[in-house]
């Protein structure tokens, strides 16, 4: 999953500077209209998020340096993308502007294959690497909630076998598997913890659960049931 894209913005010019100060922060995600918390999105949609990036002065970055966003989800380094300092040299101090990747960061088929779906904390965290320091790293992070096909909290359907709430925190429920034998998994998988015989509406403990991706089993005799949840901090 690890990748590397060009990130641009415009009309950037490209300006030769000496090494400098500059504070940069990352001020949430846009949307083309507003800063967003929340992003909902369709399994067949990419993900290709713009963040907002300010110069709080008082300089500019030299044109050798890079500006490199470390890509997390839930955590996890999925690796990152730059700016080169010559394009971010028209950034003066006090201006701020999105930038967005030229390619989408993550495509549908590349989130299937990995497994990311149901509700995540995607986070960028922007380092400087040259000679240029940056001196307040406390503003250097932004994140977004992402809910990928789900509306946050999946819906329950009567009569069908349903793990809520998705994300989950401290208790994973599963309804309509009364009998069944239940078991979850994590990613790399481990079984992590298992009911010999649901009840209706079982409640699983996830409070000592790390927070990730994880597969809910359900075996019903010949019948084998598969849920994805995602558990959050």
């Amino acid at each position: 999953m690890k990748k590397l894209f060009t990130l641009f913005a415009a009309m950037f010019a490209v300006v030769a500077m000496n090494a400098q100060t500059v504070d940069y922060s990352l001020d949430g995600f846009y949307d083309g209209t507003s800063v967003i918390s929340t992003l909902n999105l369709g399994m067949t949609e990419d993900f290709n998020p713009s963040v907002i990036l300010t110069n709080n002065g008082p300089d500019v970055p030299a044109a050798t340096d890079s500006i490199i966003l470390d890509i997390t989800i839930e955590g996890m380094n999925l690796g990152y993308v730059y700016l080169l300092g010559a394009q971010a040299a028209s950034l003066t101090a006090g201006n701020q502007t999105a930038l967005g990747s030229e390619t989408p960061l993550f495509t549908a088929a590349e989130m299937d294959e990995a497994g990311i779906e149901g509700s995540f904390q995607f986070c960028y965290n922007l380092r400087i690497v040259g000679a240029a320091t940056d001196p307040d790293l406390s503003n250097n992070q932004a994140c977004l909630t992402v809910n990928r096909g789900v509306n946050g909290i999946e819906n329950i359907v009567a009569g069908e076998i349903n793990v809520y709430p998705n994300p989950a925190t401290d208790v994973i429920y599963v309804a309509n598997a009364e009998g069944a034998q239940v078991s979850v998994f994590d990613m790399n998988g481990r079984m992590v913890n298992s009911v010999e015989s649901a009840s209706a509406n079982q409640a699983i403990d996830a409070s000592s659960l790390a927070k990730g991706m994880y597969i809910v089993r359900i075996v019903d005799g010949q019948n084998v049931t598969t849920k994805k949840v995602n558990v959050v901090r």
